[in-house]
């Protein structure tokens, strides 16, 4: 297997944080509204931040499990241990063959309006900090093996700064940020309120990862309502879950690609002439329309006048293929066929332990990451393997480059 000669760097997945996160790690004086896992009434693990319930403990994390999202189990004890436990993880990644794993946030990640309810800029501060130290020392536990990816008060722009020095002393490999922060009041990625963030990321190599749903979520998009288990034994509740599972299929793809505004923001903003060495990623969105993306970038650009607008300026596609990157996981065909072209700017992930992710299970339509790999991948040549499944990754988040394959 392919795996078994080229090493691979998974370069997205989630950690199932556990109760202990943020009460642990945070001042006794937030204790009371920290992020905490309570049990409901009716026997469910939830997280509550203040005295919202936001998410269920396993929400996230339903790799391999027998129902499809969004049931899932009532305590994190049901799902797979390798979700929030670092041991059980490497076996996981020993098991499909994979070297190391970059590792985003689930609460954070998905819940920023939720955060920006409760307490102050203190408290948010505070989870930020608790959460990047949980990282630090989830990532000790097996040296090598994890990227962790920072989470940032972007809120206040020199607390950003000076989290971006603490975290890349702790050994981190990038940095979260909101994909469209205007959408929670702040400036948008061309404003250069946030010079001080790039510059800072830029001087320590460490990459802006924009991942979906975070700092955004269009609310227009629509689905329709999910039918408790009761409403489902009758007619009206078996239709209303068809129809909520095709709004589903909807809304989860066109959030997929939500990151390419992110994606033509940073390249016909000037960010990337005044920040010439700074690397951003579009995290879990997929690529299969990237070509497209580019090529329409480019020709809108000539088509508009932009080019003469901006002489000193490079096409959008020269930026992009300088310093912007995107990561895949299901796709096979939209990747070979264009694979010639962005092999320097694509990266392998798993998104394990998501509903989305490369985890085998009863109502899972995926096999594992190793077997996916070889499916998909089998007619590219070595050196473009090399690539799309170490390199870059190796590149841009810091690690040692290997030197042997992951088994």
């Amino acid at each position: 297997m392919i795996v078994d000669r080229i090493p691979v760097v998974d370069a997205d997945s989630h950690l199932t944080e556990t109760p202990g996160v943020w009460t642990d790690r945070m001042p006794a004086k937030y204790l009371d509204i920290a992020p905490r896992i309570v049990t409901s009434a009716s026997g469910r693990e939830v997280w509550l931040i203040g005295d919202k319930m936001v998410q269920g403990a396993a929400a996230t994390s339903a790799a391999g499990l027998d129902e499809y999202w969004p049931d899932y189990p009532m305590t994190l004890a049901e799902v797979d241990p390798a979700a929030y436990d670092a041991k059980a993880r490497v076996a996981r990644l020993d098991e499909y063959g994979i070297r190391a794993q970059v590792l985003y946030p689930n609460l954070l990640a998905f819940n920023l309006f939720e955060l920006f309810q409760v307490g102050d800029e203190g408290f948010r501060l505070a989870c930020m900090k608790a959460y990047n130290d949980y990282l630090t020392e989830f990532a000790a536990e097996a040296p090598g093996r994890f990227v962790p990816i920072s989470v940032l008060p972007f809120w206040d722009v020199d607390e950003t700064v000076r989290e971006i020095e603490r975290v890349h002393e702790a050994g981190h490999g990038g940095l979260l940020f909101a994909n469209a922060p205007e959408m929670i009041g702040l400036p948008p990625l061309r404003d250069r309120h946030w010079d001080p963030v790039y510059a800072a990321a830029q001087e320590r190599h460490l990459s802006l990862n924009f991942h979906i749903g975070f700092g955004g979520f269009d609310s227009t998009l629509g689905v329709s309502a999910f039918p408790s288990r009761k409403r489902r034994k009758s007619a009206e509740g078996m239709e209303e879950l068809a129809q909520f599972r095709a709004d589903l299929s909807k809304v989860s793809t066109l959030g997929l690609i939500s990151n390419s505004r992110a994606i033509v923001e940073v390249l016909v903003s000037g960010i990337c002439g005044r920040f010439p060495d700074l690397n951003f990623v579009s995290v879990e969105s997929g690529f299969g329309y990237v070509p497209y993306l580019i090529q329409a970038l480019d020709w809108q650009w000539l088509n508009n006048g932009a080019k003469a607008a901006f002489p000193d300026r490079l096409m959008p596609s020269e930026y992009f293929h300088r310093q912007v990157y995107a990561t895949f996981w299901f796709e096979g065909p939209t990747v070979t066929r264009f694979i010639d072209d962005y092999a320097d700017n694509v990266m392998f992930e798993s998104d394990f332990p998501h509903p989305t992710s490369l985890s085998p299970g009863p109502v899972s339509h995926t096999d594992s990451p190793d077997k996916v790999i070889e499916t998909n991948l089998s007619a590219l040549s070595d050196d473009v393997l090399h690539k799309i499944l170490h390199g870059t990754a190796e590149r841009i988040y810091n690690l040692q480059p290997a030197t042997a394959a992951a088994r």
